[in-house]
């Protein structure tokens, strides 16, 4: 009996128009954050929702990678797992924060300041340090993040990827075709101010952010 050969998994990805239309799609969306910060920074989905305001230095303007926050299954119910590390060393990253950015995270600061005293004793006070909370406090969940991009790409009829995805071109072009971390560098910048002035500075400049 011959044994099945094993399918090797092949991700797709957006190219550059795909991904321009894939923002104005999710833009004012919940998701808009994840779809943004895993398509600019290449942050895998427990990245993000584990990215802290401690994580942000907006004096040196670095964005530092190091707390995720997973969900796995526990005695039939999924449960937040919360690390204060990476994936692997490799990934513990340090990134450059970069002006449209820092005026993102610098509305997002405001706005759940003005929501917990909106909500007062009904906003939750588990997650002040996380960043990606909705308006009532609550933090993103990963599983969240997976199923509502499937639906809103079913449902706009764009070719199907997974969230994952998003950071293939990321990672494939600053670290695969690059040597040197210097040279790494450079080209994370390079692309991050091409792609966020491009999108950023035009949808952002005449409104507020809204999770």
């Amino acid at each position: 009996m011959i044994r099945p050969k094993k399918n090797n998994f092949v991700s797709a990805i957006y190219h550059s128009e795909e991904l321009m239309n894939l923002f104005k799609i999710f833009h004012g969306d919940p998701l808009e954050l994840a779809v943004l910060l895993g398509s600019y920074y290449g942050l895998r989905r427990s990245e993000i929702v584990g990215l802290k305001w401690e994580a942000i230095d907006f004096v040196q303007k670095t964005i530092t990678i190091r707390h995720t926050v997973t969900q796995a299954m526990v005695d039939g119910k999924y449960k937040m797992i919360y690390k204060d590390r990476p994936k692997s060393k490799k990934s513990l990253r340090t990134l450059p924060l970069l002006g449209p950015f820092e005026a993102i995270l610098s509305k997002l600061w405001k706005l759940q300041a003005e929501n917990q005293k909106l909500c007062s004793s009904s906003y939750c006070m588990d997650y002040l340090d996380y960043i990606y909370v909705d308006h009532m406090g609550v933090l993103i969940k990963p599983n969240y993040i997976t199923q509502h991009f499937q639906i809103v790409l079913r449902k706009n009829g764009l070719k199907s990827v997974r969230f994952h995805d998003l950071r293939h071109p990321y990672v494939k072009h600053t670290t695969k075709k690059y040597n040197s971390e210097k040279q790494k560098t450079q080209a994370t910048k390079m692309d991050l101010i091409a792609w966020v002035f491009r999108f950023c500075i035009f949808n952002y400049s005449k409104r507020s952010w809204i999770l």
